[in-house]
């Protein structure tokens, strides 16, 4: 069985072989112990936190209970800013217009730009490739986790995609731009950032606007292109209702996506109600009556906040009707879900009704 819970002190050596596993420009995910440790242990004390502060950060890890191992990881971050300015090159038009000649020119003009200040961010979704297809559910839990807990976070939340590198892992926008202004490597510029060493960013990075039309072919070219890794991901985020309002990242020019929390497709289909184990009637006709209403494989959490599990396993609404309303409903799991989840009968859950 997989299991989504917060990330703990012994997954330090499971997320450093994802960490290797996840590849270049991953700066949430990077291959370093002390950082990782760094991360840990943040991600713990907002877990442990009974109020809402600018500086949480939750990770969330996928474990494959059968060999107790992680294979996955997903992260929100309360506020986008909460130490230092969140920065991002927002994509403009420009036309310029020559009477003369009665001719006109268009261009894009890179504008430095922090809207995404005081926003909420998703982010670090990587998925061990042996486990392919379980990047799904493990994005719409965090959505689940955001609706739930909904006070700890911000209304409108971004997620940032690592942009295009060519098969060396080399980036053909920072070629253009980053390195002329930081006078450094792309790999270098990605290490500092991944072990949080970025105040670099906002002392060296250019200011005025940049025209793209003097950048190389290769550096427009991938103007909000994602990472080839990294299209799926974009694709569940526009599913999710996240849109693109090009804006791009600095370093790398990934696409940065924004979308309001109580407007995302999985925050709405939430439901909720009390746990229950199979009604002897439901076990023994193995289809529902005209009472209940059973789905296919749900995403289910327990609602607490420091021994927080979510699982995907199929459930049982009571009444049919309470299966497409808020209304709260009883809702029949199987033993071992409910042993997976730590809730007993009677526990509030809340579900995704969609998956």
């Amino acid at each position: 069985m997989l299991i989504i819970r917060p990330v703990a002190q012994r997954d330090l050596e499971d997320l450093l072989q994802l960490a290797h596993k996840a590849g270049q420009g991953m700066t949430s995910l990077p291959p370093c112990a002390e950082t990782l440790q760094r991360t840990i242990n943040k991600s713990q004390a907002s877990f442990d936190s009974l109020t809402p502060r600018a500086e949480d950060y939750f990770l969330l890890v996928l474990e494959d209970l059968d060999i107790h191992k992680v294979v996955g990881t997903a992260a929100i971050y309360a506020r986008t800013d909460s130490k230092q300015a969140f920065y991002a090159y927002r994509v403009m038009p420009a036309i310029h217009y020559s009477h003369s000649l009665a001719k006109e020119v268009r261009s894009d003009v890179l504008h430095l730009a922090n809207d995404y200040t005081d926003c909420s961010e998703v982010g670090t979704l990587f998925v061990d490739p042996d486990y392919r297809g379980n990047g799904h559910w493990l994005a719409k839990a965090r959505y689940l986790f955001m609706g739930v807990f909904r006070e700890r976070f911000h209304s409108h939340v971004v997620a940032e995609l690592r942009g295009w590198l060519d098969d060396q892992g080399k980036s053909p926008f920072w070629d253009a731009i980053g390195q002329h202004f930081f006078e450094m490597s792309f790999d270098e510029a990605d290490r500092l950032c991944a072990t949080g060493t970025n105040q670099f960013i906002t002392e060296l990075m250019p200011k005025h606007p940049i025209y793209t039309r003097l950048l190389s072919e290769q550096a427009r070219a991938v103007l909000g292109k994602p990472h080839q890794d990294g299209r799926r991901a974009l694709q569940l985020l526009e599913d999710e209702g996240f849109e693109n309002e090009n804006f791009i990242d600095i370093f790398d020019a990934g696409p940065m996506l924004r979308a309001k929390i109580d407007g995302l497709t999985s925050v709405k289909a939430i439901k909720k109600g009390a746990a229950a184990a199979p009604s002897l009637a439901t076990e023994t006709a193995g289809t529902a009556t005209p009472e209940t209403a059973t789905l296919a494989p749900q995403i289910v959490m327990n609602g607490r906040l420091n021994d927080l599990r979510i699982i995907k396993t199929p459930v049982t609404y009571a009444n049919s009707s309470d299966s497409t309303t808020n209304n709260e409903a009883t809702i029949e799991l199987a033993p071992s879900a409910l042993d997976a989840l730590g809730i007993q009968a009677g526990d509030l859950i809340y579900t995704i009704d969609r998956s």
